[in-house]
């Protein structure tokens, strides 16, 4: 299944909101996917990207980058990873980490990831 990764930091495009909160509304972090995009309009900027895999212009998982960039090695926080439950099982949440920790190295020059939960932690462990 091919995917293409893409970085946001801002959400100003209504139809990427809607897709957004339709694939939120199946995590269980979040009261609702609505609960979720606004926590999300509050904290996307420089700081904070949003990272989404796609499939035919449908949004499929996405996932929060925090950075951290003042410490003396660079830090980015993965948190908040969801796949849409039809694309479950494919390996879509690591491809979408691998390629977001890849994207981070190069353009932030990221050497630390830090995992938001035990799911993400896994992953991680094995891109090492």
């Amino acid at each position: 299944m091919p995917i293409t990764i893409h970085a946001y930091s801002s959400l100003e495009n209504k139809e990427i909101e809607a897709q957004l909160e339709r694939l939120y509304m199946t995590s269980p972090e979040f009261m609702s996917g609505l609960d979720a995009v606004e926590q999300l309009k509050e904290a996307i900027g420089d700081q904070t990207l949003l990272y989404t895999a796609e499939f035919n212009t449908k949004i499929i998982a996405s996932i929060w980058c925090f950075r951290n960039i003042e410490s003396a090695k660079v830090e980015s926080k993965l948190q908040y990873i969801v796949v849409h439950p039809s694309n479950r099982g494919r390996g879509i949440a690591q491809r979408l980490i691998s390629e977001v920790c890849r994207m981070e190295r190069l353009d932030n020059k990221a050497t630390i990831f830090i995992p938001g939960c035990s799911a993400i932690h896994k992953i991680l462990q094995r891109l090492d």
